[in-house]
């Protein structure tokens, strides 16, 4: 296997078994809480394993991605959902039609009446000088305006990354941003033949620092020219080996992996008393016994 150290490997996939563990437990034996002994996991938020059982993602695929997945409307209405990636923001684009027939005023006018309009999981950026609905609604017209010609332009790509990358040449869509949409179109008939979605995966800023753990590296180690692919695909092989795969009732690729490593980072944060993340997670002096107490019950420091 790549450098990676073995009892920081057990750790990631002793995370995902876990982490789905409780998942099928909250929700398919629909089991009383708490579902772990493991009083990270019992106390902080984590996302699924799986992207396709985060709640966002539920709600689009039921009510967008699949009624459209084999219809071209699919593409304009997965860029317009993930700009703003907001359930409320998704029913007002339906109940509009604006996720097939985009209005920019008219999204606008409706946006405005709710209380939230964007996601809060992740920064969408817009052009400078607008508010937020304003500089979104214009990114939704930029794509809006070729759409005809990328979707031409779609119909020759072969893989993941190539269409990751296509999407980059647009404005105010960055590497995150393409990349949610990008495992969207996965699903659809654009892209659920594409050749790498077992082999490619675009490593977040989370994921590489999981990566970092993993091979001993320095945290803040961050090179985008580094091959973060090529040690995702090598872990995604040793789970591919190791894992119990019948415990799952989804494929398990390679954005699996991506995903796992992020949260893997959140994890040993918090084991390690590393800091905040993100403020969901309360990181504060309190929950030090937990902590404590897990790491003498398993013995990592």
């Amino acid at each position: 296997m790549t450098n990676f150290i073995p009892a920081e490997v057990d750790r990631y996939v002793y995370w995902i078994e876990e982490r789905e563990r409780i998942r099928h437990l909250k929700e398919e034996v629909q089991q009383e809480p708490p579902w772990t002994e493991d009083p990270i996991l019992r106390e902080f938020k984590f996302c699924q394993v799986f992207r396709e059982d985060d709640r966002t993602t539920r709600w689009f695929r039921h009510h967008i991605r699949e009624p459209l997945r084999n219809d071209p409307e699919v593409f304009m209405a997965t860029v317009a959902f993930r700009f703003f990636n907001l359930i409320q923001t998704g029913e007002t684009l339906l109940d509009h039609n604006l996720h097939i027939e985009w209005d920019r005023e008219k999204a606008i006018q409706e946006i405005r009446k709710q209380k939230k309009w964007v996601t809060g999981a992740y920064i969408v950026k817009s052009p400078n000088r607008m508010d937020k609905v304003t500089g979104v609604a214009e990114c939704v017209s930029h794509i809006w305006a070729e759409r005809d010609r990328i979707l031409k332009d779609f119909s020759h790509l072969k893989s993941l990354c190539d269409a990751w990358n296509y999407l980059l040449r647009f404005p105010y869509i960055g590497p995150f941003v393409s990349y949610e949409m990008v495992t969207d179109l996965r699903h659809t008939h654009l892209l659920e033949n594409a050749e790498d979605i077992l082999s490619w995966a675009n490593a977040g800023p989370g994921a590489m620092r999981g990566l970092n753990r993993l091979t001993g590296r320095p945290l803040e180690f961050c090179k985008r020219s580094w091959d973060w692919n090529s040690e995702m695909q090598a872990l995604y092989q040793w789970c591919i080996e190791h894992l119990d795969l019948s415990k799952f009732d989804k494929p398990f690729e390679m954005r699996e992996i991506e995903g796992g490593l992020c949260e893997f980072d959140k994890y040993s944060r918090i084991l390690h008393g590393q800091g905040r993340t993100r403020s969901v997670y309360d990181y504060s002096q309190k929950d030090r016994p937990l902590i404590e107490e897990y790491e003498r019950k398993n013995g990592k420091t």
